[in-house]
């Protein structure tokens, strides 16, 4: 069972299937159980879940909790349970939210999964193992989990993409060894970070307001890398970029919402896409995040610029209706 953002179910899928080869059991607007022959170690790596879960066994979801409770109970001594002879403690979560169950209920399966590993009993966390008791307001069964142990995320500035979420669209554009990466957008330079996660040749990082006093504040690993080459440019022109050199653009322009674009919105998008198709390799990718009623202004100017989409995805940020486009330069006929 895995967590991540709320509202990005759609993209988080279309990962999941590309990263893990994995198939769907169950899903709703945060949540997404699979099956996949990936290790623990393979989640560990993805760097846009929340929380990850390794289910043991389930039961029948029927009425009040503490009947499902019991009958985990009595089940987990036949299961084979992680963390043998170790300190562990049980957790209950219904929907993502902590919940109380009754205190003869959590007993009883700490004391089953006591016995079956040998371990002991630590409900104050800290050390040893973690069980989850997990449970979804559309899943017909109750869940007995082990937690995985994700690495904790980055700290995100003010204002940047969430880690999750640049994770997403960076693998969306895929990672080859041999890339030279771009975002003209680049803001704080999530996007940036998350692509140095991987190998590959040169990232660019340009910003009409990079340096100045209220540009933003950027990662200082960014700054520090030998790879990362940082740009004060107009995203419309990128005179430091030459021609069809970038294989991979992954960027989140501003949707004229909060900020000044200088024109209207199909001016602007002509003018952005105008300079993408000068620096695009001829295989190469774009990936793009747009306000959900942009969406078709976008599309028509992505096309009139030989950009193929590939996929599309609905998405929230901050609570605000996005859309993530996925694609790639068409080649001439």
């Amino acid at each position: 069972m895995l967590l991540h953002g709320a509202g990005l179910g759609d993209l988080v899928d279309a990962a999941m299937a590309q990263d893990l080869k994995a198939t769907k059991i169950y899903a709703d607007d945060s949540a997404m159980m699979i099956d996949t022959a990936g290790g623990a170690s393979k989640i560990t790596r993805l760097g846009y879940l929340k929380n990850a879960y390794r289910v043991i066994g389930s039961v029948p979801r029927r009425g009040a909790m503490q009947r499902s409770l019991d009958e985990l109970a009595r089940r987990a001594s036949g299961w084979e349970l992680p963390g043998g002879k170790q300190p562990f403690r049980v957790m209950f979560s219904e929907d993502g939210q902590l919940a109380s169950v009754p205190p003869r209920s959590r007993s009883r399966l700490e004391e089953s999964i006591a016995r079956r590993t040998r371990g002991t009993v630590n409900r104050r966390g800290g050390r040893g193992g973690e069980y989850w008791v997990l449970t979804r307001r559309d899943l017909d069964e109750v869940l007995l989990t082990s937690r995985i142990q994700l690495p904790k995320p980055g700290q995100q500035q003010p204002g940047a993409l969430r880690p999750d979420l640049a994770n997403l669209l960076v693998g969306a554009a895929g990672r080859r060894p041999t890339d030279v990466f771009l975002d003209p957008f680049a803001g704080s330079g999530a996007l940036v970070a998350s692509r140095l996660g991987s190998p590959l040749r040169q990232a660019i990082y340009s910003d009409l307001r990079y340096g100045s006093r209220s540009g933003p504040r950027i990662d200082p690993a960014l700054q520090r890398s030998r790879q990362v080459t940082l740009l004060s440019e107009d995203a419309r022109t990128l005179p430091s970029v030459d021609d069809h050199t970038v294989d991979a653009i992954v960027t989140d322009p501003p949707w004229g919402e909060f900020e000044d674009l200088g024109a209207d919105y199909e001016e602007f998008i002509e003018d952005v896409l105008t300079s993408f198709d000068r620096v695009l390799k001829t295989d190469g990718r774009v990936v793009m995040i747009t306000a959900r009623r942009l969406v078709g202004a976008t599309l028509r100017h992505w096309q009139a610029h030989r950009l193929a989409v590939d996929s599309s995805h609905d998405v929230l940020v901050n609570g605000h209706p996005a859309t993530v486009i996925v694609g790639r330069r068409q080649r001439a006929r």
